[in-house]
């Protein structure tokens, strides 16, 4: 058994010349075709157990390998994985895994398996030293091909390189592909070779993902619970930051915005134990990528939401039908704007390099000065207690809950001071979310129901008010009708304010009696 440790990273094939030209893989390099059948029942039982068995054929000499699956982190796979030499079409797994159980298990679905798809595609590799560690850089070009139910073939293109890890560091596989990005986007890749397959296999398209219930550990450092809120994040934006490129579905967007804002939320919550210079750089990155974003979902809302509820209202109105022409040019600016970014270089130099500085926090000076101090302290008469993170986040989100109820107590409240308050709430119920699990259920749930409800009701109103900015971008000489029904808008649901600051002031923390 071993553990494979690798990144994967998606790139364009047109660029497959100048990627070669890098001065780290520029000499000469190991060339293999393989070829892979990936098996599994007809019911696709070892799919849903998260294990992968597919045998390789390398010249003359066929591989069985298993693999078992295990969560990104950032693009970053590790997986138990059991490889040797076998007879194609024999599934020796008693021989081939030394742990007893499984091996049981896979010996007893051995009768059932059936080639499910192939992968087929010519293997460059290169063995590269990078700070110290031993890194293969391994570009795989070609295809995978599946035959579904209706007994037609479909396939989908291989395009990506792997950079293993063969010892050293695994931070040091994100410094290398950052290095091997200077002149092509290199994007960190969740989905393996058999994920990719499968869908294929399936006919499951892409489709926008929301973000997953996130799992801490309540006893855990708080720098390592950080560190694993970012890569969930992470992970949720790149299973949606790669459908902005497709343009097909507005959703995707929304979601790579949420993700980017999580992200910022855990810089900000967890600041008081992460180095300054470390908050202040990333904040400002995710800010700034998020509002790249802005334009485009700002007119979706509007476009979906606003325009149609304006159309009922007054139909083929020629200001309507002029405001809908306006809106679906600006509508796409505003996605070519997005897909110019997303899909440009430097964002994905950026994903690199974020996972790399959350990876190496605990080299980071001011951690280790941090460290130092308290081991220190340790043999005075006052040693230095650290937190956990279930001390350290009962702290803080006592401390934002008790700031929320300061922002409620303003007597009156107008648009822009609305505004305010619905940032104050998204922030206390993304911080909520990340640590829903150290308090109870019962007393969670109607919590986090309430203020997203209260959520929703400001971002209503926020989305009044950004659609008035929007229409103002026409430079009308006077009111038409489409901004005077947006502002009488506004002003009913300012009187709906007074109802939802009674009900937010009646909430009850989860730790209160």
């Amino acid at each position: 058994m071993t553990i494979e440790t690798e990144l994967k990273l998606g790139f364009s094939a047109n660029n497959l010349s100048i990627l070669l030209e890098h001065p780290l893989i520029s000499g000469p390099c190991k060339r293999h075709k393989l070829f892979n059948v990936y098996y599994d029942t007809p019911e696709l039982s070892l799919m849903k157990s998260g294990a992968v068995v597919r045998e390789r054929k390398v010249l003359r000499k066929t591989l069985l390998t298993v693999k078992l699956a295990s969560p990104s982190l950032g693009g970053l796979h590790r997986r138990l994985e059991w490889e040797a030499p076998t007879t194609q079409g024999q599934f020796d797994f008693q021989t081939l895994i030394d742990d007893p159980v499984l091996a049981e298990k896979m010996t007893m679905l051995a009768p059932q398996l059936v080639p499910i798809f192939t992968t087929d595609f010519v293997r460059r590799t290169w063995e590269v030293e990078f700070r110290g560690a031993k890194i293969e850089v391994a570009i795989d070009l070609g295809k995978i091909v599946t035959k579904r139910l209706d007994g037609l073939l479909y396939q989908e293109e291989i395009c990506e390189v792997e950079l293993e890890l063969l010892d050293g560091n695994p931070v040091n596989l994100f410094g290398l592909a950052r290095v091997l990005s200077r002149r092509v986007r290199l994007h960190p890749s969740n989905r393996s070779k058999a994920e990719v397959g499968y869908r294929l296999y399936q006919n499951i398209s892409m489709s926008p993902v929301k973000p997953a219930n996130l799992e801490i550990n309540p006893e855990a450092d708080p720098i390592d619970t950080f560190q694993h809120i970012c890569f969930e994040c992470l992970y949720h934006l790149q299973l949606n930051d790669s459908g902005i490129l497709l343009d097909n579905d507005d959703e995707y967007i929304h979601q790579a915005r949420v993700a980017m804002r999580r992200i910022r939320s855990a810089i900000k919550l967890f600041s008081p134990v992460l180095p300054m210079t470390f908050v202040g750089n990333w904040n400002n990155i995710w800010r700034d990528l998020a509002n790249a974003l802005g334009d485009a979902r700002n007119w979706d809302v509007f476009s979906d939401e606003l325009l149609p509820l304006l159309k009922q209202t007054f139909g083929n109105h020629p200001d309507i039908l002029e405001l809908e022409k306006f809106a679906i040019a600006q509508r796409s600016i505003g996605h070519q704007s997005a897909i110019a970014t997303f899909g440009h270089r430097n964002y994905s130099v950026k994903v690199i390099s974020f996972a790399e500085a959350v990876m190496s926090l605990k080299n980071h000076p001011e951690i280790k000065s941090r460290q130092k101090m308290i081991l220190e302290s340790q043999s005075t008469s006052t040693p230095i207690i650290p937190e956990n993170t279930e001390q350290f986040a009962s702290r803080l989100l006592k401390r934002r809950h008790r700031r929320f109820q300061r922002e409620l107590s303003v007597p009156t409240r107008s648009l822009e001071e609305s505004h305010q308050l619905r940032l104050y709430l998204k922030k206390l119920r993304y911080s909520f979310e990340f640590f829903v699990q150290l308090f109870p259920q019962k007393k969670m749930t109607p919590y986090t129901k309430t203020l997203s409800r209260a959520q929703e009701l400001l971002g209503q109103m926020n989305d009044l008010a950004t659609a008035e900015i929007l229409l103002s971008k026409r430079n009308l000489a006077q009111l038409d009708v489409a901004t005077a029904w947006i502002i009488g808008r506004q002003s009913g649901y300012l009187s709906m304010m007074p109802k939802v600051i009674a009900g937010l002031n009646e909430l009850k923390a989860p730790w209160q009696k």
